[in-house]
Protein backbone atom coordinates (compact mmCIF):
# COMPACT_ATOMS: atom_id res chain seq x y z
CA UNK A 1 0.00 0.00 0.00
CA UNK A 2 2.87 2.28 0.74
CA UNK A 3 4.34 1.92 -2.70
CA UNK A 4 0.85 3.38 -4.47
CA UNK A 5 0.18 5.94 -1.82
CA UNK A 6 3.84 7.26 -2.60
CA UNK A 7 3.35 6.96 -5.95
CA UNK A 8 0.48 8.95 -5.95
CA UNK A 9 1.77 11.66 -4.04
CA UNK A 10 4.78 12.14 -6.42
CA UNK A 11 1.89 12.50 -9.36
CA UNK A 12 0.13 15.21 -7.42
CA UNK A 13 3.37 16.86 -6.52
CA UNK A 14 4.33 16.81 -10.17
CA UNK A 15 1.48 18.12 -11.18
CA UNK A 16 1.77 21.09 -8.87
CA UNK A 17 5.16 21.93 -9.69
CA UNK A 18 4.10 21.94 -13.77
CA UNK A 19 1.06 24.25 -12.01
CA UNK A 20 3.97 26.33 -10.76
CA UNK A 21 6.23 26.26 -14.10
CA UNK A 22 3.20 27.28 -16.11
CA UNK A 23 3.72 30.78 -14.16
CA UNK A 24 6.30 31.49 -16.55
CA UNK A 25 4.90 31.01 -19.98
CA UNK A 26 1.52 32.64 -18.07
CA UNK A 27 3.80 35.81 -17.07
CA UNK A 28 5.54 36.12 -20.72
CA UNK A 29 2.06 36.02 -22.64
CA UNK A 30 0.94 38.81 -19.90
CA UNK A 31 3.62 40.94 -20.22
CA UNK A 32 4.30 40.57 -24.06
CA UNK A 33 0.29 41.23 -24.88
CA UNK A 34 0.41 44.59 -22.40
CA UNK A 35 4.06 45.79 -24.46
CA UNK A 36 2.09 44.99 -27.54
CA UNK A 37 -0.85 46.73 -26.44
CA UNK A 38 0.77 49.78 -24.77
CA UNK A 39 3.81 50.64 -27.22
CA UNK A 40 2.84 49.75 -30.01
CA UNK A 41 -1.29 49.81 -30.38
CA UNK A 42 -1.25 46.22 -31.50
CA UNK A 43 -2.56 43.63 -28.85
CA UNK A 44 -2.14 40.32 -29.91
CA UNK A 45 -5.81 38.51 -30.79
CA UNK A 46 -4.54 35.96 -28.60
CA UNK A 47 -3.56 37.91 -25.73
CA UNK A 48 -6.74 37.60 -24.08
CA UNK A 49 -7.31 33.75 -23.96
CA UNK A 50 -4.01 32.10 -24.14
CA UNK A 51 -3.49 33.43 -20.43
CA UNK A 52 -6.96 32.02 -19.72
CA UNK A 53 -6.04 29.01 -20.78
CA UNK A 54 -2.76 28.88 -18.89
CA UNK A 55 -3.91 30.02 -15.98
CA UNK A 56 -7.20 27.70 -15.51
CA UNK A 57 -4.46 24.61 -16.26
CA UNK A 58 -2.35 25.55 -13.39
CA UNK A 59 -5.25 25.82 -11.26
CA UNK A 60 -6.68 22.57 -12.22
CA UNK A 61 -2.86 20.44 -11.55
CA UNK A 62 -2.40 22.29 -8.52
CA UNK A 63 -5.29 21.04 -6.96
CA UNK A 64 -3.92 17.58 -5.88
CA UNK A 65 -0.49 18.61 -4.42
CA UNK A 66 -2.45 21.91 -2.82
CA UNK A 67 -4.41 19.19 -1.02
CA UNK A 68 -1.00 16.63 -0.46
CA UNK A 69 0.18 19.60 1.29
CA UNK A 70 -2.39 20.58 3.51
CA UNK A 71 -2.13 24.45 1.74
CA UNK A 72 -5.57 24.81 1.94
CA UNK A 73 -7.87 26.93 4.05
CA UNK A 74 -8.41 25.60 7.17
CA UNK A 75 -9.44 26.61 11.12
CA UNK A 76 -6.75 25.05 13.21
CA UNK A 77 -8.39 26.50 16.11
CA UNK A 78 -10.88 24.28 15.89
CA UNK A 79 -9.18 21.13 15.68
CA UNK A 80 -6.88 22.64 18.25
CA UNK A 81 -9.49 21.42 21.01
CA UNK A 82 -11.09 18.33 19.42
CA UNK A 83 -10.49 15.16 20.69
CA UNK A 84 -8.08 13.23 18.47
CA UNK A 85 -11.29 10.09 17.36
CA UNK A 86 -13.29 13.44 16.54
CA UNK A 87 -10.62 15.20 14.98
CA UNK A 88 -10.10 12.05 12.60
CA UNK A 89 -14.17 11.84 12.15
CA UNK A 90 -14.09 15.55 11.14
CA UNK A 91 -11.05 15.07 9.00
CA UNK A 92 -12.78 12.28 6.88
CA UNK A 93 -15.81 13.85 6.73
CA UNK A 94 -14.30 16.96 5.10
CA UNK A 95 -12.22 13.81 2.96
CA UNK A 96 -15.33 12.12 1.83
CA UNK A 97 -16.80 15.46 0.89
CA UNK A 98 -13.86 16.40 -1.31
CA UNK A 99 -13.90 12.97 -2.80
CA UNK A 100 -18.09 13.16 -3.58
CA UNK A 101 -16.91 16.56 -6.05
CA UNK A 102 -13.88 14.82 -7.58
CA UNK A 103 -16.37 11.64 -8.65
CA UNK A 104 -18.68 14.50 -10.10
CA UNK A 105 -16.27 16.47 -12.22
CA UNK A 106 -14.24 13.08 -13.34
CA UNK A 107 -17.71 11.55 -14.46
CA UNK A 108 -19.26 15.08 -15.32
CA UNK A 109 -16.15 16.24 -16.34
CA UNK A 110 -15.64 13.11 -19.08
CA UNK A 111 -19.25 13.35 -20.12
CA UNK A 112 -18.32 17.51 -21.10
CA UNK A 113 -14.79 17.30 -22.83
CA UNK A 114 -16.45 14.00 -24.74
CA UNK A 115 -19.17 16.36 -25.98
CA UNK A 116 -16.71 19.04 -26.76
CA UNK A 117 -14.21 17.04 -28.55
CA UNK A 118 -17.09 15.39 -30.56
CA UNK A 119 -18.36 18.97 -31.76
CA UNK A 120 -14.85 20.43 -31.79
CA UNK A 121 -15.80 23.07 -29.53
CA UNK A 122 -14.61 26.81 -30.14
CA UNK A 123 -14.20 29.65 -27.06
CA UNK A 124 -17.40 31.62 -26.41
CA UNK A 125 -15.16 35.09 -26.06
CA UNK A 126 -16.67 35.49 -29.80
CA UNK A 127 -12.89 36.91 -29.98
CA UNK A 128 -10.65 36.91 -33.56
CA UNK A 129 -8.65 34.24 -32.67
CA UNK A 130 -11.70 32.38 -31.36
CA UNK A 131 -9.60 28.96 -30.58
CA UNK A 132 -10.70 25.33 -30.08
CA UNK A 133 -11.46 24.44 -26.28
CA UNK A 134 -11.79 20.90 -26.21
CA UNK A 135 -8.70 19.73 -25.66
CA UNK A 136 -8.46 22.43 -22.56
CA UNK A 137 -11.77 20.60 -21.03
CA UNK A 138 -9.84 17.70 -20.94
CA UNK A 139 -8.20 18.48 -17.94
CA UNK A 140 -11.01 18.94 -15.76
CA UNK A 141 -11.69 15.06 -14.93
CA UNK A 142 -7.64 14.78 -15.50
CA UNK A 143 -7.45 17.14 -12.26
CA UNK A 144 -10.75 16.06 -10.60
CA UNK A 145 -9.08 12.21 -10.80
CA UNK A 146 -5.48 13.32 -8.94
CA UNK A 147 -7.68 15.15 -6.59
CA UNK A 148 -9.79 12.09 -5.82
CA UNK A 149 -6.65 9.63 -5.72
CA UNK A 150 -4.85 12.13 -3.06
CA UNK A 151 -8.17 12.51 -0.91
CA UNK A 152 -7.52 8.40 -0.53
CA UNK A 153 -4.05 8.69 0.36
CA UNK A 154 -5.39 11.60 2.63
CA UNK A 155 -8.05 9.60 4.67
CA UNK A 156 -5.35 6.45 4.60
CA UNK A 157 -2.90 8.74 6.19
CA UNK A 158 -5.67 10.05 9.06
CA UNK A 159 -6.54 6.19 9.85
CA UNK A 160 -3.61 4.29 9.37
CA UNK A 161 -0.41 6.72 9.85
CA UNK A 162 -1.61 9.27 11.75
CA UNK A 163 -2.14 12.97 9.93
CA UNK A 164 0.44 14.43 9.16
Amino acid sequence: MKPIMRGIEALSSAAGKLAGYLMIPLTLVIVYTIVMRRFFSNAPDWGFEVPIFIFGISILLAGADVLRMKGHIAVDIINARLPDRLNRLLSTFALLLILVVCTFLVFKGTEMAIESTRILERSSHQSSFNPQIWWFKLFIPLSGLLVWFQAWVEVYKVWRGGEK
